[in-house]
């Protein structure tokens, strides 16, 4: 294998670094020890693999690396439930990954991309410049850095950070097949979610690539063509109707429920209108509507509704018999909640 470049191993299944060491005459053994410091252990560097041979770890060394973030800080929210991780990437640039907990379960929320293209109108993640696709290593790797940091496992991982992780696919598959398998993290389907503004083509390529185990979530906002196309700018390329008859054909294939997300702002999406809309929409694909109360970003003049307005949002959908849950704020004195994440700094 010619390097032109150094190797990050952490975007190696367990066959690319099985024939990576038989160009170096590595027993392929050693390949699964390699993985398991890598995505078990969570090493951050190959010096910590002390039952390879020094030899081997040095030339490793030479040739590749187990880390490409670098942890920048860790702002800590007030509400406990969050903590939001800056970490730097070999090309200088700043991402954003959030630890939440609640409810038992420490779900890490990943960034595909630096910057995103899609610019929903009430997501800070597409106000600034976008710099260039993340790769799945990096994507991974934040996983590895928020376990290093934790000394624990995380329980669930979504793709909910900044990007449209489907405009990003192949790094995103990558980086699935390594949370998967048991040579990975060995995080069931079920514990993944895959959140996407709603690219139809390629929402089909997934669900066909993943075999339907992975959650699929639907950024949706609205009801209405007109407006979901003003808060989804790619909604006036992949139409609402066209990406729902999409949805209907594939809902055959997955084997988990389709979520829709929908980000409540006061006084545009929160009608009764668009609650017997959205209620439509659900009943079709036997959906579940995840309510996200809009979080302030710096950029727009939304408003977030109070909690009367979102419980009477609710309770409309629930009267058309749709199974509606809410998200729980979390890490929103840090910037750290849905929709605030961002490159603030360069």
């Amino acid at each position: 294998m010619v390097l032109n470049q150094p190797l990050h191993f952490r975007a190696l299944n367990l066959e690319e670094l099985k024939r990576y060491l038989k160009s170096l005459d590595v027993p392929a053994y050693r390949a699964s020890q390699i993985l398991h410091w890598l995505h078990k252990q969570h090493a951050a560097e190959l010096s910590e693999m002390k039952n390879l041979p020094p030899s081997l770890r040095d030339r490793l060394a030479r040739e590749g690396k187990a880390s490409v973030l670098q942890l920048v800080e860790v702002p800590k929210s007030g509400d406990q439930g969050s903590l939001k991780y800056l970490m730097k990437t070999e090309d200088g640039h700043l991402l954003e990954t959030v630890l939440i907990v609640q409810s038992g379960r420490r779900t890490v929320c990943v960034s595909t991309q630096l910057g995103c293209r899609i610019r929903c109108s009430f997501c800070a993640s597409g106000k600034g410049q976008f710099v260039r696709h993340l790769t799945a290593g990096e994507i991974v790797e934040q996983v590895s850095v928020i376990c290093r940091h934790q000394k624990d496992s995380v329980t669930n991982v979504v793709f909910m950070g900044i990007g449209e992780p489907l405009d990003n696919y192949e790094a995103t598959m990558k980086a699935l097949e390594i949370l998967m398998a048991e040579w990975g993290f060995g995080l069931g389907g079920r514990r993944i979610t895959v959140s996407t503004s709603g690219v139809t083509p390629k929402i089909e390529e997934f669900v066909h690539d993943s075999r339907g185990r992975v959650r699929l979530s639907v950024s949706l906002h609205s009801s209405d063509q007109e407006l979901r196309s003003r808060l989804v700018p790619i909604g006036k390329k992949y139409r609402l109707d066209e990406l729902m008859r999409s949805l209907e054909h594939l809902k055959k294939t997955l084997k988990r429920e389709i979520t829709f997300e929908y980000t409540l702002i006061k006084g545009v999406n929160d009608s009764e209108k668009e609650a017997r809309g959205v209620a439509k929409l659900a009943a079709r694909l036997n959906a579940k509507v995840n309510l996200i109360p809009y979080n302030p970003i710096r950029e727009m003049n939304f408003e977030r509704p109070n909690s009367d307005e979102l419980d009477r949002f609710r309770k409309l959908l629930e009267a058309k018999h749709i199974r509606v849950t809410v998200r729980q704020t979390a890490g929103r004195d840090i910037d750290a909640a849905c929709g605030q994440l961002r490159l603030d700094r360069m």
